[in-house]
């Protein structure tokens, strides 16, 4: 069944951006097999972060907060919205353990969504956000 999700994911996220003072796609990593405990250790590693930079979002409000900074009257942002809301959904339903992470040391801040597959090996959805 992995064999088919992560191909899934990849499609799903073509041609998202996540929308801040810039755009920024997103780019699937596999991250091996980790306990839950291990995750922000590793985005940290990854990221060259001190720990303390690391702020967890929750994935709901995350996900609800993207839908609703949304300009209700530019189409391609909007449409950019629901697919944000569409790959919720997937992952809510072929992952566990989803976690959105933020590394608030900068302009540029890495945005890290990680997820389980169903044996047990991690998957991240990386971007990041301009904030001036």
């Amino acid at each position: 069944m992995e064999n088919q999700i992560l191909p899934e994911l990849s499609t799903r996220i073509q041609g998202l951006f996540y929308l801040s003072e810039s755009e920024a796609p997103l780019v699937i990593e596999q991250l091996g097999a980790l306990s839950k405990e291990q995750v922000s250790t590793k985005i940290a590693e990854l990221n060259a972060a001190a720990p303390d930079a690391l702020v967890t979002v929750e994935p709901d409000a995350f996900f609800e907060k993207i839908l609703k900074s949304a300009d209700p009257n530019d189409d391609i942002v909007i449409a950019n919205a629901n697919k944000f809301q569409e790959l919720h959904s997937f992952l809510k339903s072929n992952f566990s353990g989803i976690q959105v992470t933020r590394i608030e040391d900068g302009v540029k801040v890495p945005i890290i969504i990680t997820a389980f597959l169903p044996d047990n090996t991690c998957v991240a959805l990386n971007t990041y956000a301009i904030e001036s």
